[in-house]
């Protein structure tokens, strides 16, 4: 917590997108209460619930779409949902990359050989097509499913990121006379190098939210996609369908977009923050 105070009060970079992606999620927080009274109850995603295509008015503000559900509802649900499942698949791909990271980074030996060849193999395993493949197959997948399978192909970076952190760390002075005062490796691990990797986490954690939206997204777009459950990927895709440009329906795609392009600019912002943090001259040769 202390990173992050300071890096708020020394870096307007991760100001801007804090506050960016703090208004988003109170967007998402406060959509249910704004859509519940106009959908009576119903799920965002149930079609037919209105008449189709219908203009904006005091009932509908935005207007319904092409299956008869309000389109304030969907952008209010498609953000909330798409923010829930970049956050879930992050944290996970995190734990996951935290884990591997540890006992490669700390342990080395045998433990390192296998787990770092395990996570070299997996990065280049074309994620994509996979994931399509597990779309065509799981036609009923929900959030937490999709967040549980995008956070499998995004924990490697992350363990990369910390293995090399800990083998630099446990070098150093500080935890070598942890060793000699006989403390344990837990003991070491989480009084002496854990809180110095704090920094990381969090740039890992935010790749990996970006990594796991992005492959939402584009598997919406295509169709491949839950059709159970609302996100902004799905969206875009329906704008597709209904080839809303050339039906000069511009809001059907650019909203959708706006706001994916606002929550990756956020985090890139926070990252990008949080690394000139750590690294300093990042921020110098970025002011030249």
């Amino acid at each position: 917590m202390r990173f992050l105070l300071s890096c708020w009060r020394t870096n307007s970079k991760f100001r801007v997108g804090i506050i960016i992606l703090a208004v988003l999620i109170f967007i998402a927080l406060i959509g249910p209460i704004i859509y519940t009274p106009l959908l009576k109850g119903n799920s965002p995603a149930r079609p037919g619930s209105f008449a189709r295509w219908m203009p904006p008015s005091l009932e509908h503000p935005m207007g319904t779409e092409g299956l008869g559900r309000d389109l304030l509802a969907d952008y209010l649900a498609g953000l909330g949902t798409s923010l829930t499942i970049g956050f879930i698949s992050g944290a996970l791909a995190t734990f996951l990359g935290i884990t591997v990271g540890f006992f490669t980074g700390y342990k080395g030996g045998w433990v390192d050989a296998i787990l770092t060849a395990i996570a070299n193999m997996w990065m280049v395993i074309p994620a994509y097509p996979v994931l399509v493949a597990l779309a065509m197959v799981m036609p009923t997948i929900n959030i937490y499913t999709m967040s549980i399978v995008l956070a499998l192909f995004s924990w490697p970076y992350s363990a990369r990121t910390i293995h090399a952190q800990i083998v630099g760390m446990k070098q150093l002075s500080y935890v070598e006379m942890a060793k000699v005062s006989g403390q344990g490796d837990m003991a070491i691990i989480f009084t002496e190098i854990f809180p110095n990797l704090i920094p990381y986490l969090f740039m890992g954690f935010a790749f990996s939210t970006v990594g796991a939206m992005v492959s939402e997204v584009g598997l919406e777009a295509i169709g491949l996609g839950p059709a159970n459950i609302v996100t902004l990927g799905l969206m875009i895709n329906y704008a597709n369908q209904w080839t809303a440009y050339s039906r000069g329906l511009y809001h059907l795609l650019l909203i959708p977009v706006g706001l994916l392009v606002l929550i990756f600019m956020s985090i890139t912002l926070i990252n990008r923050g949080m690394e000139e943090h750590v690294n300093p001259r990042l921020q110098t040769k970025t002011e030249k």
